[in-house]
């Protein structure tokens, strides 16, 4: 089911994207910048670091824990990080000088790793992942000029799962941790790029965004560290990140 939602809203941003391709004139021309009537689809991915309530329980669920390392019996503090980085489509279009309307398809991933240095085996797991869509107003501080910069705030729903212990589950003895839950709603975002056109007609862009994840668990999420009998319970929180963006993509000039 949620793959066949994905499907339909990317076919559905292509369609708005061609919609009106027999009504383009002059394609081949490069764009005049960010002004009414303009277009733009494209791709685009990011990465930055995750922080939030909980990625804090997940920092304090290991906090004073030791991992043996079984071959060489070397005994190494248990710390962790985390990434997060995703990717997708994005359009936009602008129905008057300014002002926009951009969405997005993304996938999102939050990933766990832990810190045991370069000369020892590390382990990587999902904490968060899934799919999103989302849509805002984009505001463009430029007009028809090779160069822009734009601000947008952004809301969507995400359909994804979160993974509680992540790695604590598959390292520390004696512990099975959390089953992983389905934790769709609303997400929220904002971005801030500068953009530059280019000759013909490709559109590069670089900035940053914020992300946030509200999560709410039912039943709550209620595990204890054997080891050092720290605790989480938890039964809403959320993750947040701010991430550098790259995208790439093709305006066209309706």
């Amino acid at each position: 089911m949620k793959n066949k939602i994905i499907l339909s809203l990317i076919i559905c941003l292509f369609q708005i994207a061609f919609a009106n391709a027999s009504i383009f004139e002059e394609l081949d021309k490069p764009p005049e910048g960010a002004h009414e009537g303009q277009m733009v689809i494209g791709i685009f991915g990011s990465i930055g670091m995750p922080f939030g309530n909980l990625i804090d329980a997940e920092n304090d669920f290991v906090d004073g824990d030791r991992y043996i390392f079984s071959e060489s019996g070397v005994i190494k503090e248990f710390l962790i990080t985390h990434l997060a980085y995703d990717f997708g489509f994005f359009f936009e279009y602008m129905p008057i000088d300014y002002v926009g309307i951009k969405s997005k398809i993304k996938k999102i991933n939050i990933v766990q790793r832990t810190l045991f240095g370069a000369d020892y085996n590390n382990w990587n797991k999902s904490l968060y992942s899934g799919y999103s869509f989302l849509i805002g107003p984009s505001i463009h501080f430029i007009n028809r000029k090779r160069w822009d910069i734009s601000l947008t705030p952004l809301v969507g729903y995400s359909f994804a799962k979160y993974n509680p212990t992540a790695v604590a589950e598959n390292l520390i003895e004696n512990y099975s941790g959390g089953k992983k839950k389905n934790v769709n709603g609303i997400i929220y975002g904002v971005e801030l790029n500068y953009a530059r056109y280019l000759s013909t007609g490709l559109f590069l862009s670089i900035g940053f965004d914020w992300n946030k994840y509200p999560i709410s668990l039912s039943p709550e999420v209620k595990l204890i560290n054997p080891h050092t009998s720290k605790s989480m319970n938890i039964s809403s929180g959320d993750i947040q990140s701010i991430n550098l963006d790259l995208s790439i993509g093709y305006a066209f000039d309706n």
